[in-house]
């Protein structure tokens, strides 16, 4: 028998299986934040501020509260999820209150505790209550699966952000010698060419520092070139590293459903549970409804063409 912090806990901790609860919360809360970000958005428009300002009033009053509420839920019963660190009553809910997704989750309804405080500098109030949005990374498997992949490749991301660094100060640096004497109202130091680069190698190219040397404008050239190959390998690094996450899902889907069909007790009636695993767990559901589908008839997978075992209990 479930106490009633475990069964609040089920309807927030991710880790558990979905359950139509859980569901109706998350769809909640992100049609909220929704909400509250185009709210404080018009909300900058003076005469829409002053048309609708007892709307936006309680548009705001009502996000805070539930974001509210949610935080302390969460945060009362951390014990209870499936991680073992926050067993410990005390030290596990602090340990917990340190999580990045909490972290995001305080920054929520840091707006309402600052303005209880007497701060009253609105733009930024606006902008804490805009990052309410970084709570629809909870909410969405695609957002976690393109955190994991910064995770698990973060060795690789931070050699290429260090190449970056370094190509940066060095054409920077190069283009002030080159470009310093014929223009310095505008190379004026090292720094300044810096942002050039910058700007350069992102294939930006605002405008507004331009070489006017032959070798300036070579070296330019160098440099936008150079910029187009780093950001390809960056991307090409993120894209790979994110289908093999994909990947990865996909396969522990298949061995669950196969673990599942192994014991003879995989039914019909749970394929719409195992369908909502695998959208959990990121896998397309027009792709999870096929695996199900092939595993209840004892067919092939189509997506890796193995045989599903197949289930006695599956025709009844």
């Amino acid at each position: 028998m479930w106490t009633l912090r475990q069964r609040v806990n089920a309807l927030f901790d991710h880790d558990l299986p979905s359950n139509l609860g859980a569901r109706l919360i998350s769809g909640f809360v992100g049609l909220l934040i929704v909400v509250n970000v185009f709210s404080v958005v018009l909300e900058s428009v003076e005469s829409l501020r002053e048309r609708h300002f007892e709307t936006f009033w309680w548009i705001e009053q009502v996000s805070t509260a539930v974001f509210t509420v949610e935080y302390l839920l969460r945060v009362w019963s951390a014990p209870d999820r499936v991680s073992a660190k926050f067993r410990a009553p005390f030290a596990g809910r602090l340990r917990y209150v340190t999580q990045p997704f909490a972290l995001v989750d305080l920054i929520a309804i840091l707006p309402a505790i600052l303005g209880m405080l007497g701060a009253d500098d609105l733009r930024v109030l606006r902008l804490l209550r805009l990052l309410r949005m970084l709570k629809l990374t909870r909410h969405s498997t695609a957002f976690t699966m393109v955190w994991q992949v910064f995770r698990e490749e973060a060795q690789s991301i931070g050699a290429v952000l260090f190449i970056l660094v370094i190509t940066l100060i060095m054409s920077g640096s190069i283009m002030y010698m080159l470009e310093s004497e014929a223009q310095p109202d505008v190379f004026t130091s090292i720094p300044a060419a810096i942002w050039w680069a910058l700007v350069t190698l992102t294939t930006v190219g605002y405008g507004d520092m331009v070489p006017v040397t032959v070798a300036g404008k070579v070296f330019g050239g160098f440099v936008a070139i150079v910029g187009v190959c780093t950001l390809a390998l960056f991307s090409g690094l993120l894209t790979v590293s994110f289908m093999d996450q994909l990947r990865l899902r996909r396969e522990q889907y298949r061995s669950l459903l196969r673990a599942g069909m192994a014991t003879g007790q995989m039914q019909s009636r749970d394929a719409e549970a195992m369908e909502q695993l695998g959208t959990d767990m990121g896998v397309p559901r027009r792709e999870a409804e096929a695996i199900v589908d092939q595993a209840l008839a004892g067919g092939p997978c189509p997506h890796c063409g193995q045989t599903m075992p197949h289930s006695a209990e599956a025709a009844k």
